[in-house]
């Protein structure tokens, strides 16, 4: 073997070994990429399970964002109602003032023109006292008269007597109801009974916070109970904020908590724990 043979033939073995090498190398490195996209590796979620669960996520986003959007399309319709209604009692105030102006000018004219009347008035009295002083001087006078007023004046004395006699009766009246009303409020004071409580059912002014809310039945448990008086039947309106938000009515209740029953009906939001309640009188 010649010389140049000797040398391919080691160039070729040298370069035999590269590969191998390389070929090792790649082997040892070589990933399945379809475990990568279908189960994963190393512990990690596949490929295809993160897509999915990302897609879930991605729509879960979306419902949420079409109903804050529904939201909020309700509440700014709310507020252009209630605008449109405060700008009506505006256009009604400014009329009402207007009108009341006008009454204060044409009151102020009738006050003068009778300013001017009652002057004249207290002249022409005048006038008829001096007369009527005269006249009284002339009847004095005159004996019938006298005897007129001596008769008028038995009277009114057997009068002024009758009633010395009906007010001695109306004081004694009075003690005796002095002692029943003394009495009865001994009684009430024993009973307990708060005098002040409305007798027609209505529930006393209170207000409170919702503790919990169970959707799927409608029901919200409150902070106040049959100690503020509550009972069953009542309403209750709901507010966060100063802002309405709904209505509720009491179906139970215990010494410090009550469950209400959301009215649909009368609901402009989504009801939600520590909102406001406040008792209301139908």
């Amino acid at each position: 073997m010649t010389l140049i043979g000797k040398a391919f033939t080691a160039v070729i073995l040298i370069l035999s070994v590269i590969f191998m090498a390389l070929a090792l190398t790649v082997n040892a490195s070589h990933r399945n990429w379809r475990d990568v996209v279908m189960t994963g590796v190393n512990g990690e979620p596949g490929l295809k399970q993160q897509i999915e669960s990302t897609t879930r996520i991605n729509n879960q986003l979306r419902q949420t964002t079409e109903a804050t959007q529904a939201n909020l399309d309700r509440e700014q319709a709310a507020r252009r109602t209630a605008l449109a209604a405060l700008q009506t009692q505006l256009d009604q105030l400014q009329s009402d003032l207007q009108n009341s102006e006008a009454s204060v000018q044409k009151l102020t004219a009738e006050v003068q023109v009778l300013t001017q009347t009652d002057l004249s008035r207290v002249q022409e009295l005048e006038r008829l006292t001096a007369e009527n002083t005269n006249l009284r001087s002339a009847v004095r006078k005159e004996q019938q008269d006298r005897d007129t007023l001596f008769t008028q004046t038995l009277e009114l004395t057997d009068q002024m007597n009758k009633l010395r006699g009906f007010k001695q009766q109306l004081e004694e009246r009075n003690e005796q109801l002095m002692a029943q009303v003394t009495r009865f409020e001994e009684v009430v004071t024993s009973k307990g009974i708060d005098i002040n409580a409305p007798l027609d059912g209505a529930p006393p002014e209170r207000n409170g916070i919702i503790l919990e809310v169970d959707r799927p039945r409608k029901l919200v448990l409150v902070s106040i109970g049959a100690d503020e008086g509550l009972r069953q039947g009542h309403r209750l309106e709901v507010t966060r904020g100063g802002r309405y938000v709904g209505k509720l009515e009491i179906q139970r209740t215990t010494p410090d908590r009550a469950v209400a029953k959301i009215l649909v009906d009368y609901s402009e939001g989504i009801l939600q724990e520590s909102d406001r309640v406040d008792t209301t009188i139908e």
